[in-house]
């Protein structure tokens, strides 16, 4: 028997927890591992280790069988070093928006502020970026994503965080969906800092904030655009409010040179707007995209962590009942049955196993009528159920149920064939790959599901094309 002292360490807290993308890489190296290992085996150390698990998900129960099978420090070299590249990226986010903001506002001629290419660069333009992102992610959710910048600093964390660079194009929906969500947190931060350097400059300086433009805009077109922008705030918010007065004498003129009229009020009106305009359409679309892209990545993950080549024998494994080692009883053969085709057969077809058109190029199966054909294994349970009643109503001789040998016997078609009631045989048809015959070892794993079977005379047939 398998002995797991490393289980008695692990805490409690741990099952169910998120697998992290390192948890993607580990768990793809340990089912190359278990290659190299018996199936019965396999069997033994997968059962003991899921009587011990109390997660009641299928990425919790993964994980914490990865965490027995695959021990060690999860906090690699690699992870470290990916969390200090995002420490360091998140304070150059910080410190790049502070310096570009006040960049913007100390090179600006004779301490005068334009409103407008304010606007365009820090409200604009990230409102912009905030759109390509949301679309990028609806698109990445969708399967159908665009291609992602190689000048993308996220990618320095991913490179860092992964023992292996090919998984940047591997599991690509994660890694996409990490990428943005790193995009969103830098592009919050970046305008976090532009934020409080307007603010401290703002309030400590005596700039001047003018609007003016070489097309032909009114005063009214400007109180206009204001009053829409400040729509969010305004009412609620006790601020300085930018009148029209305000307005008009904040417009500025390349051959104006009496700027008497820039009083501290149409200062304060304005980097009070200006603030506000970036905290609503450059802030908090941000900080909306970066928490929605945390919850998709995380989904997204947990889904290719299950979903993984391999996760599905394991999930069975450490649900399936002990396997012992002693000879299969008599109930379970492997002889062939094509001498008990009669009318009273039925097909059970479980997860389309086969085709419409490939049942004619399997001489056992075809040899059922085709009213007598059922269809489970993709639908809901119940309709599962509902076919089992039909093959419980008819009380067929022989029940065929043919299953893709390849795959894993689960849970699930256990639980459907022990609802069969007054069925005197049932024989698991085993179809293989198309060109190919059943292998030793999925006939071995198929002979253990069925012996475990509470169905009487049932038998395992590996089918060949015909």
């Amino acid at each position: 028997m398998w002995l797991y002292s490393v289980k008695r360490e692990l805490p409690m807290a741990a099952e169910g927890s998120s697998p992290r993308l390192q948890d993607l890489y580990a768990l793809g190296e340990q089912m190359a591992a278990d290659r190299e290992d018996s199936l019965a085996e396999l069997r033994r150390r997968d059962h003991e280790i899921g009587q011990d698990c109390l997660a009641q998900d299928d990425a919790g129960r993964l994980l914490y069988w990865l965490r027995c099978v695959h021990p060690g420090d999860r906090e690699t070299s690699g992870g470290i070093r990916a969390e200090t590249m995002a420490v360091a990226l998140r304070l150059s986010a910080l410190l790049f928006g502070a310096l570009a903001m006040a960049g913007f506002l100390l090179a600006s001629k004779q301490a005068l502020v334009n409103v407008l290419l304010f606007l365009l660069v820090f409200v604009v333009l990230q409102l912009l970026a905030s759109l390509v992102a949301a679309i990028t992610m609806m698109r990445s959710l969708r399967g159908s994503p665009p291609a992602v910048s190689p000048l993308n600093p996220a990618r320095l964390i991913t490179r860092r965080a992964l023992p292996d660079a090919r998984y940047l194009s591997e599991n690509s929906g994660a890694v996409r969906l990490l990428l943005l969500r790193y995009g969103q947190e830098f592009g919050a931060l970046f305008t976090a800092g532009a934020m409080v350097a307007l603010f401290g400059l703002a309030t400590v300086t005596g700039f001047g904030f003018v609007w003016g433009s070489t097309f032909a805009l009114g005063d009214e077109w400007m109180v206009a655009l204001t009053g829409a922008l400040a729509t969010p705030w305004q009412g609620w918010l006790p601020a300085t409010p930018l009148t029209p007065e305000v307005i008009s004498a904040t417009r500025y003129y390349a051959s104006a040179s009496d700027l008497s009229l820039l009083t501290e009020e149409s200062r304060a009106g304005w980097w009070w707007f200006l603030f506000m305009c970036m905290a609503c359409y450059a802030l908090l679309p941000r900080l909306v995209l970066w928490v929605f892209s945390r919850v998709a990545y995380r989904r997204e993950l947990q889904r290719a962590f299950v979903a993984a080549p391999g996760a599905a024998a394991v999930l069975s494994r450490m649900r399936a009942p002990a396997v012992r080692t002693q000879a299969l009883e008599k109930d379970v053969v492997s002889d062939s049955i094509v001498d008990d085709i009669d009318e009273g057969v039925m097909l059970l077809n479980w997860a389309q196993a086969v085709s419409t058109d490939q049942v004619e190029q399997l001489p056992l199966l075809a040899r059922v009528p085709s009213d007598n054909r059922l269809e489970a294994g993709l639908g809901a349970p119940t309709e599962d159920t509902a076919a089992i009643e039909v093959v419980n109503a008819y009380r067929p001789e022989l029940l065929l149920i043919s299953v893709k040998a390849w795959e894993p016997p689960m849970a699930d078609l256990a639980d459907v064939l022990a609802q069969l009631n007054g069925v005197p045989q049932a024989a698991l048809c085993l179809v293989p790959l198309a060109g190919r015959e059943v292998s030793e070892h999925d006939m071995e794993e198929w002979l253990a599901f069925a012996h475990e079977l509470d169905v009487p005379a049932l038998r395992c047939e590996a089918l060949r094309w015909g």
